[in-house]
């Protein structure tokens, strides 16, 4: 499977592929089974493999009972149809795909922000855009990553002048660099950048890149917060996954976080950070081709009625997102969208509605919960599998700032969360006072420990010249923010 996505074999329109394995049953990193726990990659998906297709098509079977299953991502209902085949006979099926929701139509279109493949010649491209069309995703990001010192994934150029569109669909080149181990710094996001942004000396200073992202306009986060968090406190209790998290979104160097994939929703690190200030937004990537198919796993980004890959990336920008991989999830509180703020005087009360909804056959929802601060304040449950929507509508007395979220779950394990909702009273920071001096203990923890590991040789044997200090600089500065964030101690104490 890698040299395919590496070197991929000469493809023209309307030939199929690749051919997917989609119920993760290889224990091997391959296929991150160990992290789809052997289910498929779509929650409403129970097909062993599956691949794509760009016009009508004939397969030879030998005589017997069949049966095909057809999807378009989760927009449209899938179909599942078994037949017969008798001995020399001909069989035509004409399969009719059905939309349950437009969702472009209501203004919010479909990304997945974590694609490798090389993209090296223009036939790479329209079979990439031709699989994102399949799997109905707009917004494709394609990144190449380094890994051992050695760039893989290559793509062709980068910027505007190397996206690839077709109509509402496109593809945009990034990078996942830097990228040490996923148990250790983790791994970094960019994002629509016009040139890529890595420097081998400097491999271990994330905010080098970051900086100079953002100086292109692109955007950063870290990859795997999904599932990195859960995955190693089981399997290597001794260490902090994706520390460098810790370091550098109290220091207002990210912007997201990639919060689903591989059916994982992990918000701990993401409900920590809010609940500490800082805005984030909620991201989703398939990590293809570790990941089953472009887009099983999704960010919807609202735009409005005009649709470009700059609308796209401005609205993620300013966390006009949900992430899914079935249910549809909206929430407003007054006439406010995910990533907006709603400044209110204390005590007023703003109204708080969410939907989530799907059919059955995507994935019906069955609890759809409002968090603020991390804490659900209220709750909707399903009455039964056939009951397709779910709504919340009610009032909030805004006592003080804070970020408020919608969250579902359905009945077959599909999830999806939104961005925050920010409610400023009295123009004050929405950090949880409540949480403060537990969250900042806890990341104070965390900076201990990287500054434990920063103080082993064995361990920075691999370090370029002057990274240590560097990065222990980056210590000292985070550690000051979280304790800027305490209350100054009474007089006297």
């Amino acid at each position: 499977m890698q040299n395919f996505y590496e070197d991929p074999n000469p493809w023209t329109p309307g030939d199929i592929g690749p051919v997917r394995v989609t119920n993760g049953e290889y224990n091997d990193n391959e296929t991150r089974s160990f992290v789809y726990a052997g289910k498929s990659s779509y929650p409403f998906w129970q097909e062993p493999a599956a691949y794509f297709v760009s016009k009508p098509f004939s397969i030879l079977l030998p005589a017997g009972n069949w049966r095909i299953a057809a999807a378009r991502g989760i927009e449209y209902s899938p179909v599942f149809q078994e037949f017969t085949i008798r001995p020399d006979e001909n069989r035509h099926l004409r399969i009719v795909l059905q939309r349950w929701v437009d969702m472009a139509r209501q203004g919010w279109y479909s990304g997945d922000d974590h694609v490798h493949v090389r993209r090296g010649k223009p036939s790479t491209s329209e079979f990439l855009l031709t699989w994102a069309r399949a799997e109905d995703v707009h917004v494709a990001n394609i990144l190449h990553q380094t890994v051992e010192g050695k760039r893989t994934f290559e793509q062709m150029g980068y910027g505007k002048d190397f996206r690839y569109q077709q109509g509402d669909y496109v593809l945009v080149s990034g990078q996942e660099d830097p990228s040490t181990e996923i148990h250790e710094q983790g791994h970094a996001i960019a994002l629509n950048i016009q040139e890529p942004v890595l420097d081998t000396s400097r491999m271990h200073l994330y905010d080098f890149v970051f900086d100079r992202v953002h100086a292109q306009g692109g955007l950063v986060g870290y990859a795997h917060m999904a599932w990195a968090l859960e995955y190693y406190r089981r399997t290597r209790p001794e260490t902090y996954a994706t520390w460098d998290a810790t370091i550098n979104v109290i220091r207002g160097k990210v912007d997201f976080l990639e919060i689903l994939q591989f059916r994982n929703l992990g918000v701990e690190d993401f409900y920590d950070f809010l609940s500490l200030g800082q805005k984030l937004t909620a991201s989703a990537g398939s990590d293809v081709p570790w990941g089953n198919t472009i887009g099983e796993v999704r960010m919807y980004a609202y735009t409005g009625p005009n649709f470009s890959a700059d609308a796209w990336f401005s609205a993620m920008h300013s966390g006009h997102t949900f992430v899914t991989n079935g249910p549809m999830l909206t929430l407003n509180v007054d006439r406010a969208i995910p990533g907006d703020e709603v400044k209110v005087s204390k005590n007023r009360k703003v109204r708080v509605r969410a939907r989530a909804w799907a059919p059955a056959s995507i994935g019906a929802p069955q609890l759809l919960e409002v968090v603020a601060q991390g804490r659900v304040i209220r709750s909707a449950a399903s009455h039964g599998p056939n009951q397709t929507e779910l709504t919340l509508d009610f009032e909030v007395q805004a006592e003080a700032s804070q970020w408020i979220a919608a969250r579902v779950t359905s009945q077959n394990g599909g999830i999806a969360h939104t961005s925050p909702v920010y409610v400023i009273v009295d123009e004050k920071s929405f950090r949880d006072g409540r949480e403060l001096s537990r969250l900042v203990e806890k990341r104070l923890k965390i900076l201990d420990f990287i500054g434990g590991r920063l103080h082993d040789p064995e361990y920075t044997a691999t370090y370029g010249k002057g990274e240590v200090a560097a990065l222990t600089n980056e210590l000292d500065d985070a550690r000051r923010h979280y304790q800027n964030l305490l209350p100054a101690p009474a007089a006297g104490h």
